[in-house]
């Protein structure tokens, strides 16, 4: 069984002008003792030797566990990065790749973010949603997450219309700010031994974009990477998880071996869906104790329940996908 974890940002559970908290998969005191506990009893791969153990069909170690970043937020090289190398463990950071050397572009979700977080009003009128209050800070949390959450079910060029157009209601001008890793922070990183993968260029949900924004957005953002870091690997990550099977289509067209969704349960080695591959996704709530739980074999089992479950009920289960996916 392959276990792949998959995080986002190693930072303080606390709001940052530009990145909110449901960004955060692990402070940095827990994400150490996670890796300690990797280290200790299983086996870290890398995504190089996961390739070639598929190309040649070699098994993987037992206990095999690959470990994954998804957005290539600009703290990772401060934080995440100096405790795996503490313990000697390789990871995979997936990167959106029209992001770096673009600091004033933010992924829309922090663009939202930050617009909700400048604001003076006191309400939003004129959305899809209709009127949201925001007299205090806890309506203006849950209105951002109303926005947040909707735009994810909608056409992706409506949904940046709609971003756009809250946003300007909400201020009238406003800098905003992006977060991720500049390119030669990148090649730095890559130097010391982590692994860059595909996760389109712009970030956006493919499942609301059209077969052809599909393949540019793949086939672009290996150019980038080919372009800026030297190499590129024959992998890819679903913004989000979304995918269906007219993207994985794409993918394979496309020349990706590897392709990781933010679906749960065990990937077992004889029935390997390779451009479907199922993550555990770390959030604040994976205490130590649950984080052992879901390495196990049942825990995997518990997981894909638990998920499945919530997929009966669309709220619940796009409010436990956000509050663990940006």
């Amino acid at each position: 069984m392959l276990r792949i974890l998959a995080y986002h940002r190693v930072a303080e559970l606390r709001d940052t002008p530009t990145v909110d908290s449901r960004s955060v998969s692990a402070t940095p005191a827990v994400f150490t003792r996670q890796m300690q506990h990797l280290a200790r009893h299983y086996q870290v791969v890398g995504m190089p030797q996961l390739l070639n153990g598929i190309e040649s069909g070699a098994p993987l170690p037992k206990r095999a566990v690959l470990i994954t970043f998804d957005d290539a937020y600009a703290d990772f090289g401060e934080i995440a990065w100096p405790i795996l190398k503490q313990f000697g463990l390789p990871a995979t950071m997936f990167v959106p790749t029209a992001y770096p050397d673009r600091p004033e572009v933010p992924f829309w979700e922090n663009k939202l973010y930050q617009a909700f977080k400048a604001s003076a009003r006191t309400e939003l009128c004129g959305t899809p949603l209709g009127h949201l209050p925001l007299g205090d800070s806890e309506e203006k949390r849950r209105g951002l997450r109303k926005v947040q959450d909707y735009c994810t079910t909608i056409p992706h060029d409506e949904a940046m219309r709609l971003v756009d157009s809250v946003c300007a209601q909400l201020v009238e001008s406003q800098a905003y700010s992006g977060s991720v890793l500049s390119w030669e922070q990148l090649r730095q990183l890559a130097k010391e031994g982590l692994a860059l993968g595909s996760h389109t260029r712009t970030h956006p949900i493919m499942t609301q974009v059209t077969p052809n924004r599909m393949c540019q957005e793949i086939r672009g953002s290996q150019e980038d990477l080919k372009r800026e870091i030297g190499t590129v690997l024959p992998v890819f990550c679903y913004p989000n998880g979304n995918h269906n099977d007219t993207v994985v289509s794409i993918v394979r067209n496309e020349g990706i071996r590897l392709a990781f969704t933010t679906l749960s349960g065990e990937n077992k080695s004889h029935s390997l869906d390779l451009l479907r591959l199922r993550r555990i996704i770390i959030t604040p709530r994976t205490s130590i104790a649950v984080f052992y739980a879901r390495l196990l074999r049942m825990g995997a089992y518990f997981d894909a329940w638990r998920h499945g479950s919530l997929k009966k009920n669309p709220i619940a289960a796009r409010s436990r996908h956000q509050a663990s996916v940006v």
